[in-house]
């Protein structure tokens, strides 16, 4: 269940539901975090670094949190090269061997692929891991701010422009970025649609992250919505139909916390792939 099932119980607690479900202060509230009943408040921790806001917000805290639990995860199952392996070990490892396999090693090839495989890994299993951080109690997608999926499809653009620069060089990696043979006065109008695409598929990997993510959310608050708006005898005798379906869009959401996982991956592999093979 997400964050905002926990805040929503906590405002039925207050005695609530007759207001119902502040859908865009439950998606937007970044000044605090909540642990089941309790918020710890946020708000002193805003500072600024030469006019850059740099204030700690409840996506950074659970960026930080997403960061630590890889962090942890990865070293404690695959320490010391062992062979024999716990259960969440191999589950790991089931998950690395499909980033290598079906996403980097088919679109970059094995040569390439295998340079840029932890990139692409860290990529994968950070971006699932604060997709799932808000299936959890008291937890929060990170991903469902655009702040955060921005700053992913900025390191996507680095990656992308910066590999292609690396294989082919500066002047040729831009140069072949309009396609040869094409017509003299294709050409002007070819130059600045390809700069213009240059921006918009990073520009497409933030905005389909963080849509997806803030969907499903918002679909569990409408439910619980529609359980806060009914009164009386009417709760209880309908009550259980709208958290039925509150049941099944988190099942959902797990599935579509992996899809985005992969889809963002696997997008970023096929831009890289692109800069680096421009020919093909």
């Amino acid at each position: 269940m997400t964050e905002h099932v926990t805040e929503a119980v906590h405002a039925t607690a207050q005695g609530s539901a007759h207001e119902g479900v502040d859908i865009v202060h439950h998606l937007t509230q970044l000044d605090a975090v909540d642990v089941f009943f309790w918020k710890i408040p946020l708000d002193k921790l805003h500072f600024e670094l030469f006019g850059i806001n740099l204030s700690i917000t409840k996506p950074v805290i659970f960026l930080w949190l997403a960061g630590l639990i890889l962090f942890l995860a990865l070293t404690l199952s695959f320490r010391g090269g062992r062979l024999m392996r716990s259960k969440f070990a191999q589950l790991l490892e089931v998950y690395i061997l499909f980033v290598r396999d079906e996403i980097v090693y088919p679109n970059l090839g094995e040569k390439d692929g295998r340079r840029l495989l932890p990139f692409f890994l860290t990529l994968f299993f950070f971006i699932l891991t604060c997709n799932l951080l808000g299936m959890v109690p008291s937890g929060s997608t990170a991903t469902g701010n655009v702040n955060v999926t921005a700053g992913l499809a900025i390191i996507a653009f680095v990656m992308i422009q910066g590999m292609g620069i690396v294989k082919n060089g500066f002047i040729h990696h831009f140069k072949a970025m309009v396609p040869s043979g094409l017509p003299v006065f294709i050409v002007p109008i070819m130059i600045p649609v390809e700069i213009i695409s240059m921006f918009t598929k990073p520009f497409a990997l933030c905005i389909r992250l963080f849509a997806n993510m803030v969907a499903g959310h918002a679909v569990i608050l409408a439910f619980f919505g529609l359980v806060f708006m009914m009164q009386g005898f009417t709760r209880y005798l309908l009550g259980p139909l709208p958290l039925l379906g509150v049941i099944g869009i988190s099942i959902l959401e797990i599935f579509i916390a992996h899809l985005q996982a992969f889809i963002f991956t696997i997008l970023t592999a096929m831009f890289t792939a692109m800069s680096m093979h421009p020919s093909h």
